[in-house]
This record gives structure tokens, C-alpha cells and sequence, in this order.
């Protein structure tokens, strides 16, 4: 899971990932290591910055394909939408 350092992910939620999830789950989060970078990618390039509350709240975001995302994202003034997630992730909820 170091690749996740390259993300700016501290090690304490990386730790707080390996802890809170089952072994199955990181297994599948590292197999699908291109998906989950190409999903952090898409995640900084609208400026989110609760990467790490995601990671470790909601970390079935990482698994849906960042097409679908990005789709869900643009329904909503994107703007506005990072700013209430950066502010709450529970704004997820609604989408």
C-alpha cells in the first residue's frame, strides 16, 4: 500500500486501512491498484481534499471505475459538491 504515499496518504491512514479492513478487502483494494490511482487522480485534479477520510470511510469508491464517478460528479455543479465533501463526505450520501 505504499503507493499510496505517492498521493500524499500518511501512513497513519494507511495503518488505520490495514487495521479497520478485512484482509479480503485490501487484497482487492492492491489488485486493483491502476483503478484506485486513476480514482485518486480524478479525486485531486477537482481539488477533494479528504482523500484520507475517504479511504477510510468510504473506501468503495476506490473500486467503482472513475468513468462512473465522474459521471455521478458531473450530474452536480462540481464546484460546490467538493466543497461540501471537503467539508462533510457524508454529502456522498445523496449522490
Amino acid at each position: 500500500m505504499k503507493f499510496l504515499l505517492e498521493y500524499g496518504i500518511s501512513k497513519e491512514t494507511i495503518e488505520e486501512l490495514q487495521e479497520t479492513q478485512e484482509d479480503s478487502t485490501i487484497f482487492y483494494f492492491l489488485c486493483s491498484k491502476e483503478n484506485v490511482k486513476e480514482v485518486m487522480e480524478y479525486l485531486k485534479s477537482i481539488h477533494v481534499e479528504v482523500i484520507d477520510k475517504l479511504l477510510i470511510n468510504r473506501l468503495e469508491l476506490f473500486f467503482l471505475p472513475v468513468d462512473k464517478i465522474k459521471e455521478c460528479f458531473e450530474a452536480y455543479n462540481i464546484e460546490v459538491l467538493v466543497q461540501l465533501m471537503n467539508e462533510d463526505i457524508n454529502v456522498l450520501n445523496n449522490i
